[in-house]
């Protein structure tokens, strides 16, 4: 028998109850659009790139005095985007890499350097105001008024109490056996003691700015010139007068007289020429201020641990980036969201990540690798399948926007040291990181 359904249940029905129907309707977007570029005028101003009223006599007419586009505002007299939305996603970025593979961020790093292989001391003798002086067999390759670092001593009973010798000393005088240093620690005067250490001349190493990649083809001439480890080869050279010093890159040819490795591997080679008896190791450098930046420690892939030694290996996953990623932030836009941004590291309330990959290689491998990375300027490109949803106010407007640019540790990017081989640290807009940015906003 039919089933009939009396004629109050299809009303029923029909005005949306049980097994009712409900129209869809996509909520209506629009496109905010952002340009670094606008940092310069604006929509209340001058929609061009720069306006008159900015000249700088410094620079061209018409050009105003760069800014970074790293930390900048967009201020307007009128709402940036009217209307009663509640949602913001970021859709689409394109990027400017431009920040060179050495600046003056990161272009820093000690070398212990022990002359002759001479490095091992036997004895110290504390004498107050008057320094310390430590024995060894040979002192010859050291002299006054270097800079001394002493490692691995234990902390050793002494006249004075329990004492920890190790640290950076000045030379004031040596002998045939010993080097006599100043008392920059404040160590009491205390007889003399048999110990077991090491010590080694501190110098620091720096190297121009300009971009680089790792492999290089040649020891010596102009190939070699864009090769990272050849310009610390130059600068260990130079801070330490000693060309016994030579340093190359992943299974490069091997020129005559100057073998770093046996077999060629795929990793670095830092050695003394074949022969020679200097020994040395690695140390970081870091800047007071920004302790925790990627430095040339880091981006020649050093061990972090490392001993005196004729030779150091680097591993062959070194990278020429400073920053794996980029973070753009403004908390004029994010202050709304309730679900907070995190991070293991330093967080923010991010607008948009950005990981410095190009889209795609070029190039063969041999010339182009994921180690090469930062050698060269990247455009980088993404439109998010998936776009990051920020909560809105449907009552607010958009106001003035501060947006700025953070690198993997927490620090602001700047392009104050990204002129590349020069040592102004003026802007010029055409090494400027400059990027535009899409968001949707939707009203529900």
């Amino acid at each position: 028998m039919a089933a009939h359904i009396s004629i109050s249940k299809q009303l029923h029905y029909a005005t949306e109850g049980e097994m009712g129907g409900i129209d869809v309707r996509e909520p209506s977007t629009a496109v905010f659009a952002v340009s670094s570029i606008d940092r310069y005028s604006g929509p209340a101003t001058n929609p061009s790139e720069f306006t008159q009223s900015q000249v700088n006599p410094v620079y061209p007419l018409g050009i105003a005095k760069p800014t970074s586009p790293y930390d900048f505002q967009i201020n307007s007299n009128q709402n940036l985007l009217a209307g009663f939305f509640t949602r913001i996603a970021v859709s689409e970025i394109s990027f400017r890499w431009t920040l060179p593979t050495i600046t003056s961020r990161n272009n820093q790093i000690y070398i212990i350097w022990g002359p002759g292989g001479r490095t091992a001391i036997t004895n110290v003798v504390g004498n107050g105001g008057g320094g310390l002086t430590f024995t060894m067999a040979s002192t010859t390759g050291y002299s006054g008024g270097q800079t001394i670092q002493v490692g691995g001593l234990n902390a050793v009973s002494t006249s004075a109490g329990v004492l920890n010798l190790n640290g950076n000393y000045t030379i004031t005088t040596t002998t045939g056996t010993t080097l006599v240093c100043n008392n920059a620690n404040g160590v009491p005067a205390f007889t003399t003691l048999a110990v077991t250490g090491t010590v080694g001349i501190l110098y620091l190493v720096s190297v121009a700015e300009g971009w680089y990649d790792l492999q290089n083809n040649t020891i010596t001439g102009s190939n070699s010139q864009g090769n990272l480890a050849f310009q610390l080869q130059s600068a260990v050279r130079t801070a330490t007068s000693s060309s016994t010093f030579i340093m190359v890159y992943n299974n490069d040819p091997v020129v005559t007289t100057l073998t770093p490795v046996s077999t060629p591997q795929p990793y670095g080679a830092f050695t003394s020429l074949s022969g020679n008896t200097d020994t040395y190791y690695w140390q970081r450098w870091t800047d007071t201020s920004a302790p925790n930046r990627v430095g040339l420690f880091e981006m020649m892939a050093f061990k972090t641990v490392q001993q005196f030694r004729s030779s150091q290996l680097n591993s062959p996953n070194a990278s020429l980036l400073s920053s794996p990623f980029v973070d753009i932030t403004c908390d004029q836009l994010t202050y709304n969201q309730s679900l907070k941004d995190a991070d293991t590291g330093t967080s923010h309330n991010i607008l948009c990540r950005i990981y410095i990959v190009p889209d795609a290689f070029t190039g063969s491998q041999t010339t182009q690798s994921v180690a090469n990375l930062g050698s060269s300027p990247l455009l980088i490109h993404r439109a998010f399948p998936f776009p990051k949803q920020i909560r809105w106010r449907g009552d607010q407007n958009f106001g003035n926007l501060r947006f700025q640019c953070w690198d993997s540790q927490g620090y602001m990017l700047t392009t104050a040291d990204g002129v590349t081989g020069t040592t102004d640290t003026s802007f010029y807009d055409s090494d400027m990181g400059d990027w535009t940015i899409s968001m949707l906003v939707s009203e529900v």
